[in-house]
C-alpha cells in the first residue's frame, strides 16, 4: 500500500512530455477586477505577448514571465511554475541579460524541488518548440 501511495504521489508531481509544451495561461474575467479597463488592456497585451513569445521575441517572453508571476492587474492567473519556465526559456534564448538572470533566480529559487522539476520540463519543451534545439543547461535555480 505504501509503494502504491508513493507511486501515486510521484505521478502527481511529474509532468509528462505531452503536457510540458502546453502552458495555457488562465485568463481571468475583468468584470470583477478593481480596474476593469486596465485589466482588459493587460489581457489584450498579454495575449499578443504570448503569441510573440512563442515565436522567440525576447521582450514578449519577459512580459509573459512577468504576467504569470504577478497576474498583470488581475488579467492572468498567477502560475509560478509557468513563469519560471519562461524565465528558463529566456536564459536559453541567447539574448538574456543580467536582469533576466536576476529575474530567473528571484522567480525560481523559492519554489519547491517538485515545482522546479515541472518548470524544467516545461521549459525544455518550449525551447525545443521555439528555437528548434535542445535546452542548454543554464540552470541558475
Amino acid at each position: 500500500m505504501l509503494k502504491f501511495l508513493l507511486a501515486l504521489s510521484m505521478g502527481i508531481f511529474c509532468v509528462s512530455p505531452l503536457q510540458a509544451g502546453d502552458i495555457t495561461p488562465v485568463m481571468k474575467s475583468c468584470v470583477s477586477a478593481a480596474k476593469p479597463a486596465r485589466c482588459e488592456m493587460w489581457t489584450k497585451d498579454f495575449k499578443a505577448a504570448l503569441e510573440q513569445a512563442q515565436k522567440g521575441d525576447h521582450g514578449a517572453q519577459g512580459i509573459v514571465a512577468f504576467c504569470l508571476s504577478t497576474g498583470c492587474h488581475g488579467s492572468v492567473t498567477i502560475d509560478k511554475v509557468a513563469s519560471c519556465s519562461w524565465h528558463l526559456v529566456i536564459a536559453n534564448s541567447g539574448a538574456a541579460t543580467v536582469l533576466d538572470a536576476s529575474n530567473l533566480r528571484n522567480t525560481c529559487r523559492p519554489m519547491t524541488p517538485a515545482e522546479k522539476d515541472q518548470a524544467r520540463a516545461l521549459s525544455r519543451d518550449l525551447v525545443q518548440k521555439i528555437y528548434k534545439r535542445p535546452m542548454v543547461a543554464t540552470d541558475q535555480m
